[in-house]
């Protein structure tokens, strides 16, 4: 095998696919990166792969100059910090015989020993697209949603981020239990789309993805009974699924559907004074939220350890109320918003929802904690 590419098309390949690599590979052969020169759909170039069996990442470099075909498995990682430190905007030879793979690029000369490559497993197939979107809509969706999933592996089903498409929209769900996320996205189904669909996606693999989608195109989704894929131009993600048992999140979002007290202001303005106060709060102690006319007063502390307190502007509509929670699960959902939020609430200890004023697409829910 041997080919020329330029050194950023190499280095942007190889850390794409490098993204499916086993951290605890079950076989050695998980931990190479494929390389396959010749012919790549309706031209010639190389296709790079790498799979875990949860996850599968391909893309392809299309290629002017002459290609001598072939397949050959490297070692991931180090073949990700070789295209790493390559010289900028250069062209790079590579060429393989049956022990090695020699990467030239300029003076630099690299001899990488080759992987058994017959070893290597099938790529999952790609189920059918169901449908499209953009990939910045995509992206800014999934960072919402899956800002609350949880993260112990023990609950596989609070790890995921629950999708339902139906009506050209896609509802995308997430929670850890204390935190639950609830996104609307309109998008293009396929004609043949199916009338509704449902699937539990993992939430890390997904935001992985989903942060690098390239720009300003869009992403086909595929789904079947076990797998999504995401295809985005030369670059195709398979995920394996996650058993589709999901709490019904609209009905937790219903309950406090009908707040009676909404306060408004700047979610990073609050979030900044929150990680201020919250300095005086120890360990699995909440931060308290005074709501008033005059604003909203926040306190941590109290006891031998200190205590702390700031005032910030919000404008509030209804009684007053002081409401506490875990500053470690306010201030992830204050990150997912931008300039002004509201929170809504019906009572201190019943769960209150953070989201703008007149737009439904994204609410965020949080779990207080009962004051004593």
């Amino acid at each position: 095998m041997k080919f020329t590419i330029m050194s950023g098309d190499l280095a942007d390949a190889v850390g794409w696919v490098t993204h499916a690599l086993p951290k605890r590979a079950t076989s050695p052969v998980l931990l190479g990166i494929l390389l396959q020169a010749g012919e790549v759909g309706e031209w010639e170039g190389v296709e790079f792969s790498a799979l875990d069996y949860e996850t599968s990442r391909k893309t392809s470099v299309e290629l002017d100059s002459p290609i001598d075909p072939g397949r050959i498995l490297l070692p991931g990682r180090l073949l990700a910090e070789v295209a790493k430190v390559l010289p900028k905007n250069e062209l790079v030879d590579i060429a393989a015989d049956d022990r090695e793979a020699v990467i030239r690029c300029g003076k630099l000369k690299y001899g990488i020993p080759l992987m058994p490559v017959e070893d290597f497993p099938s790529l999952p197939t790609v189920p059918a697209a169901i449908g499209s979107v953009s990939t910045k809509m995509f992206a800014d969706a999934v960072a919402q949603a899956a800002s609350a999933a949880g993260k112990d592996d023990t609950l596989p089903q609070l790890t995921g981020v629950r999708f339902e498409i139906g009506d050209g929209l896609i509802d995308l769900a997430a929670t850890d239990r204390y935190r639950m996320t609830w996104r609307t996205l309109q998008w293009e189904p396929a004609l043949d789309a199916p009338a509704d669909v449902k699937a539990l996606i993992p939430a890390k693999t997904l935001a992985d993805v989903a942060r690098g989608l390239p720009a300003n195109t869009s992403v086909e989704i595929c789904l079947d009974d076990g797998l999504a894929a995401f295809v985005s131009g030369d670059r195709c993600t398979t995920i394996r699924l996650l058993d589709p048992q999901f709490p019904d999140f609209r009905a937790h979002f219903e309950k406090v559907k009908d707040a009676n007290i909404t306060a408004e202001f700047d979610a990073d303005a609050l979030a900044k004074v929150v990680k201020r106060v919250a300095l005086m709060a120890e360990r699995s102690t909440p931060v308290r939220l005074s709501f008033t006319q005059a604003g909203v007063l926040v306190e941590a502390g109290g006891g031998e350890n200190g205590r702390g307190s700031e005032q910030a502007d919000a404008s509030v509509k209804g009684d007053d109320i002081t409401i506490a929670f875990d500053p470690a699960r306010l201030l992830p959902a204050l990150a997912t918003f931008t300039g002004t939020v509201q929170l809504r609430m019906t009572k201190p200890a019943s769960p209150a929802v953070l989201q703008r004023d007149g737009d439904d697409t994204y609410k965020h829910l949080v779990m207080p904690i009962r004051l004593s």
